[in-house]
């Protein structure tokens, strides 16, 4: 019994269904219901009467639903009829949903779906008694007479379930409208569009037709080769802008996914020793990966969607700023600067023409008659001595003057606009002065103050910044005596008592002393004898340091003469700390040394910190007075500014790049947080089609803004460089340039979205509106690595494949291609000729060319060069369902991957595999590239394989000599592979005799500690032994490999050392002859004694799940404690590995079927023992469409990432890597992948610095 069974609110939440005979329902007899209606209240449904909320019971059939289930268990074809039509959402009933997966299960894997195998698979899933025992499933076979009418029953039921979905379709759009209308609710537009994707989401999953008879495909095929011919010959899709390509492809068609990749053309890379400033501190740009939190230009925090490989051989500069800060980036890193050039007052033009000229004149001449006209006396002082003379009444230049300083503006920063410009290294080192008056042409806006949550904080920050700027370094005393800053201090919650024992004039102490000493806080905190501010207090919330800074400031700042604040320490990392205290608050900061005379040397250097405040940073009323009184500026705004005084080649260093998921795609770099930036690739496709040929295209950026797409656009279309139009230094040329292209492209259907981290659902409900508004002809995503799941996926590469597949049903549904661009791994760069393949687009690693691979067709292995070899495609294989079930699915082929740098794994079971550093394993984490794993961690490796898909049984002699010719010659040949498709009894039967031959089963002296005996399998052929142990597998049982090289030859022994497994080998296979004696007293033993398993066991991570669900449930641990058998509380109960027994249990009482699901499930949890590198190799991968795993060696192994596109087109340039090329100025567009036609290599014009390739079909 569940212990929050007594919290059910409902009485029918998982009642079992009845035990009710119903009667057999034939199309030719039986009315269709709808819900409400015959027999709707039969077998436990809800009451029609009663509470208001009963009154209307949603549509459904449980005699319809019954009669599918009672078909299903009569015939197997039922089965493959009903298995297309239903899915296991669509049955009314949480029993029939139940019972329905565990038909599927059965028939997936090849063994009878009847009442009995049913009824044994819900008791081992713990489940039977939810459905109502095994009498129910009798039941359900009685209750309908034949299984031929199977598949009209399934659609009986289906039809239910769209009706169910349509109502809760319009209970959550009725909630969309009321919600909405209410103040401060959703846009209406927004409300339209979820209304229309609840239907869509209905629509969607109604159940369609697969097939389609010849006959009918024959006009529609007809008519549209017709329509070519019509043409000429001509291309009917979408125009990609490039004629030899149009001619291969015939142009982008409606319902086609193309993958458009390349490595990076341009690096936008920063040195690996860079620092980045974290939420929680700072990190490196070699050491961060996906995932990892930065922190934005805006000042919040940011998260890295893409980390990409580190750049070698890179042209590299050292880029130093007017604050003394230097970081080093590659030739192409993009900044987001502000040129001089750039600027623009906001009275424009200046002065010159503010009142007008044809005013100006009139107003010249009425100063000249007015001022002619009468004078005034007036008393001036001269010399000290008072006097009086005759002046004019007017000023001359008062009609001319005033209206002028009315109109114009104050020339400074502050009346300026500012057109930030993304600018590449290169670019701003070509331009790094103003070509007019030679001052630093290219500014770098500071951060924004750091937007961070609040800290616990031991010590006030504005007690911790006074003791910090003037108190005793061993101490909790200061010196500054000044009232003011005496009583901020205890605003704190301190108490300040002179000191007389001390020099120091003052203590600090704790109000409460039950709270402890300030003193140990310090302690604790670590600046005691060694001032700094702890990390926590620089990424506090702004108040908390503000408040540190002001509590510096008032015990140790200062205010020049032209109001500047300025912070002076002899203590360098003290000084290093308050600059990016100051950083963190929005202000540039600068730092300068001077020689003073110190005790020590490290004193004898004093630490200038220089910075512009607007706002007040003291608390301190006097400093605070003579910060405002001693501004000079009026204007602050070049104090939010550092300009770059040098830009300077050096020698080359590995670099890297990120990619984070803000709008501007901003996040900051250097120890002073320098906005830095990041983006991808072109848009030629999209541009030929709206621009040239008038079609409507959709652009979803994820990286690049709309202002930088439209530059680009502008760059390609009007010719103009687009540093050019970056820096804004234009030419009359130009502009010409501009506006002759201006008309066209402001008339072209081209639609562009930059919202950043979009998932798929987003932008299938914006193409989708697109699509009925303008007719959309062509959707471009850019780019795939930076897309979003909303659901969460076990890695990285199955969320690639997910949003893959997830595109090409969107260029289905909305009638139109789909343009993905992607990048490629760094595959090209270890070929001599690096140029790309199409085994670089996937994400995942490699395996060797000797990795075993198990067919789920006869259970015999395969190499992956021998697939590779002989060309072998559709390869039947076993994966891991999302049940970690084994179920039949599709190897697509093998291809080679390059050669890379490839490790060993060696397992606790004995098993070994070969990998890369990329390739993911199966932790009870998710997937987990090896690069990630270590010794003691724990992957998946199979425990159970079911029976093959192609049985072919041997007469019972033969399969007795085979065993007794391979007992006396298993040195000398492996298992036969048709030994892996015997049935199950002759496996047995074959296991039987071999363990007469040279196995053991031994059972131990009652008092020996260790075990009560030991099961084994003994030969010098590794191979033989292997295969024992995958025979082995198909009961269940899994055994450890050990090899003995001492004496010679090598043997090699398959130990069963688990209790469970011996218990199980023992009941279900035994040992033919003489030794079955010796299994039968093991058997007895084992069978008299508890055990506990040691090899089968599930990782203790499950524990941290269990204590998830307890607080969720707000169930009593005493009370667990107790349902569970266990001391309540005890330590060991969450530290060691549960078995699966015991974590059925837990699971039983908790009534939770997601941890039945680990106790029950296809795989064992073997040990890492050992990672070492093998150097590098030629690596091979393949892929499996859906569920992308496979077994390789024994060990569950995830596989290569088949795009689901139906063109994959790879870009190269040879002069990227060869400087020297003769084919400078060119690329190539490879065409890897073509479903339907040729693939070809398509040679255009790289003009990059047009942002466009242009064709060059004569």
């Amino acid at each position: 019994m569940s212990i929050t069974e007594g919290r059910r609110s409902d009485p029918w939440d998982e009642e079992p269904p009845p035990e009710e005979h119903h009667e057999g329902l034939a199309p030719d007899n039986r009315e269709r219901r709808g819900g409400g209606g015959k027999g709707a209240n039969k077998g436990g449904d809800r009451p029609s009467g009663g509470a208001e909320t009963f009154e209307r019971t949603p549509p459904q059939d449980v005699a319809a639903e019954q009669s599918v289930l009672g078909g299903m268990l009569l015939s197997k074809d039922a089965v493959a009829d009903v298995v297309e039509i239903l899915k296991t959402q669509d049955f009314y009933k949480p029993a029939h949903s139940v019972i329905y997966d565990a038909i599927l299960d059965l028939y997936g894997r090849g063994e009878p779906a009847d009442a009995v195998t049913v009824a044994a698979a819900l008791t081992d899933t713990g489940n039977i008694a939810k459905i109502g025992g095994t009498p129910y499933l009798h039941t359900l076979m009685t209750a309908v007479p034949t299984a031929a009418n199977a598949s009209y029953y399934a659609r009986i039921v289906a039809e239910r379930a769209v009706l169910r979905r349509v109502i809760e379709a319009g209970t959550r759009i009725v909630q969309l409208g009321y919600g909405s209308s209410a103040e401060g609710g959703r846009d209406v537009d927004d409300v339209v569009d979820l209304a229309q994707q609840a239907i869509y989401d209905v629509t969607e999953k109604r159940v369609s037709e697969d097939f389609a008879v010849l006959a009918e495909m024959l006009q529609p095929t007809l008519d549209e080769i017709e329509a070519v011919g019509a043409q000429g010959g001509m291309m009917t899709g979408v125009p990609t802008g490039f004629q030899d390509l149009d001619r291969l492809l015939n142009g982008l068609h409606a319902g086609q996914l193309i993958i458009v990749a390349g490595r990076p053309g341009l690096g936008k890379a920063l040195a690996l020793d860079t620092p980045l400033p974290t939420p929680s501190g700072w990190t490196t740009m070699g050491r961060v990966k996906a995932g990892d939190r930065l922190l934005g230009a805006d000042g919040r925090p940011t998260t890295i969607v893409n980390a990409f490989d580190v750049l070698h051989d890179r042209p590299c500069y050292e880029v130093e700023f007017s604050d003394g800060s230097v970081i080093v980036a590659d030739a192409e890193h993009l900044w987001a600067t502000t040129p001089r050039a750039s600027h623009r007052p906001l009275a424009a033009p200046q002065r010159a023409a503010a009142v007008g000229e044809r005013l100006r004149p009139v107003l010249h001449g009425a100063g000249h008659e007015v001022v002619t006209t009468g004078a005034a006396i007036r008393n001036h002082t001269s010399t000290g001595r008072p006097g009086r003379r005759s002046m004019r009444a007017y000023s001359r230049q008062a009609p001319t003057g005033e209206p002028g300083r009315r109109v114009a503006r104050t020339m400074n920063a502050a009346a300026t606009v500012l057109r930030p410009e993304i600018m590449t290294t290169a670019e701003i080192a070509a331009t790094l002065r103003h070509p007019a008056d030679g001052r630093p042409n290219h500014a770098v806006p500071t951060t924004a103050a750091l937007q961070l949550p609040d800290r616990v904080l031991p010590v006030g920050p504005y007690t911790l910044g006074a003791w910090l700027g003037d108190g005793h370094p061993c101490a909790a005393r200061l010196t500054a005596t000044d009232p003011q800053v005496v009583a901020l201090v205890e605003a704190e919650g301190y108490v300040v008592v002179p000191s007389t024992a001390h020099p120091m004039p003052a203590d600090i102490r704790r109000g409460r002393p039950q709270e402890g000493s300030l003193t140990a806080d310090l302690c604790a905190l670590g600046v005691l004898g060694g001032k700094h501010i702890p990390v926590d207090y620089l990424r506090g919330s702004e108040p908390q340091r503000r408040a540190l800074l002001a509590g510096l400031l008032d015990a140790r700042g200062t205010v020049t003469t032209a109001g500047n604040v300025r912070f002076t320490s002899t203590n360098a990392r003290l000084a290093r700390d308050v600059r990016e205290l100051v950083v963190s608050l929005g202000y540039r900061c600068t730092t300068t040394e001077r020689r003073v005379d110190g005790r020590t040397a490290a004193t004898s250097i004093a630490y200038d910190l220089h910075f512009t405040a607007a706002d007040g940073v003291f608390r301190l009323e006097r400093k605070l007075a003579a910060q405002r009184s001693r501004r000079c500026s009026t204007s602050t705004a070049r104090a939010g500014q550092r300009y770059i005084v040098a830009v300077r080649p050096v020698a080359s260093v590995p670099v890297r790049c990120v990619q984070v998921d803000n709008a501007d795609h901003l996040y900051l770099a250097g120890e002073v947080m320098i906005p830095t930036h990041n983006s991808t690739a072109a848009m030629d496709f999209s541009r030929a089609a709206s621009v040239k040929h008038n079609m409507a295209s959709a652009i979803f950026s994820l990286e690049m803004s709309k202002v930088e797409i439209v530059m680009r656009l502008l760059s390609a279309e009007a010719r103009v460089p687009l540093h050019v139009l970056r820096s804004g230094q234009l030419s009359d040329d130009d502009w010409t340039k501009l506006a002759r292209r201006m008309g066209e492209i402001s008339e072209a259907p081209l639609f562009v979205d930059d919202t950043p981290s979009m998932n798929l659902m987003e932008i299938r409900a914006k193409a989708r509106r697109l699509k009925q508004r303008h007719d959309l002809k062509l959707i471009v995503v850019d780019y795939l690595q930076l897309m979003t799941s909303p659901k969460r996926t076990e890695s990285r590469q199955q969320e690639v494949a997910d949003l893959s597949r997830g595109l090409k049903l969107l260029a289905k549904e909305v009638e139109c291609p789909v343009v993905a661009v992607s990048q490629l791994n760094r595959g090209p760069e270890q070929r001599t000729d690096k140029r790309p393949q199409l085994s670089d687009l996937r994400e995942s690693g490699c395996l060797t060319a000797g990795t075993r691979i198990l067919r789920a067709d006869t259970n015999a292995e395969t190499t992956l060069g021998e697939l590779l070899e002989s060309g072998a495609r559709d390869v039947p294989v076993w994966a891991l369902n999302e049940k970690l079930q084994y179920v039949p699915r599709t190897m697509t082929h093998a291809f080679p991957s390059g050669r890379k740098e490839v490790f060993r794994m060696r397992l606790a079971s004995g098993k070994v595999i070969e990998a890369t550093a990329n390739h993911p394993f199966l932790t009870f984490g998710g997937w987990t590239p090896l690069g990630e794993l270590a010794v003691g961690d724990r992957i998946a490796a199979p425990r159970h394989v079911p029976p093959p898909l192609q049985l072919a049984p041997w007469p019972e002699h033969e399969v007795v000599r085979l065993a007794r010719t391979l007992g006396r010659r298993s040195a000398e040949e492996p298992l036969p592979e048709r030994v892996f498709s015997l049935p199950k009894e002759q496996v047995r039967l074959l296991l039987r005799h071999l363990w007469a031959a040279e196995g053991s089963v031994t059972v131990a002296p009652p008092d020996r500690p260790g075990g009560d005996g030991r099961v084994h399998y003994a030969s010098t052929s590794e191979a033989m032994v292997r295969g024992v142990a995958r025979l082995l597998l198909r009961f269940g049982i899994t055994g450890r490999i050990t090899t003995s090289t001492t004496p010679l030859p090598a043997m090699f022994t398959l130990d069963l050392s688990d209790r469970d497994d011996q218990l199980r080998f023992v009941r279900e296979i035994g040992v033919h002859g003489a030794r079955g004696i010796a299994c039968e007293m093991l058997r007895a033993r084992l069978e008299s004694r508890p055990g506990n398993p040691d090899v089968d066991t599930i990782p203790d991570d499950v524990w941290g799940s269990v204590r998830a669900i307890l607080h969720e449930q707000g169930a009593p641990r005493p009370e667990f404690a107790a349902a569970t058998g266990t001391q309540s509380g005890g330590r060991r109960q969450w530290e060691r590995s549960p078995s699966r027994s015991r974590l059925s249990q837990v699971a039983a009482v908790l009534d939770r079927a997601d941890l039945e699901l680990h106790a029950t499930n296809d795989v064992c949890w073997d040990e890492i023992r050992s990672i070492e590198s093998i150097g590098e190799q030629e690596v091979y991968d393949a892929t499996v469409p859906g569920l992308h795993n496979f077994v390789a060696n024994g060990i569950a192994t995830h596989n290569s990432i088949e795009q689901d596109a139906d063109v994959v087109i790879l870009l190269h340039r040879d002069d990227y890597y060869d400087k020297e090329s003769p084919r400078a100025g060119e690329a190539d567009f490879i065409v890897a992948k073509h479903r339907n036609g040729p693939t070809d290599s398509i040679t255009v014009a790289a003009q990059l610095h047009l942002s466009r390739f242009v064709d060059m079909a004569i």
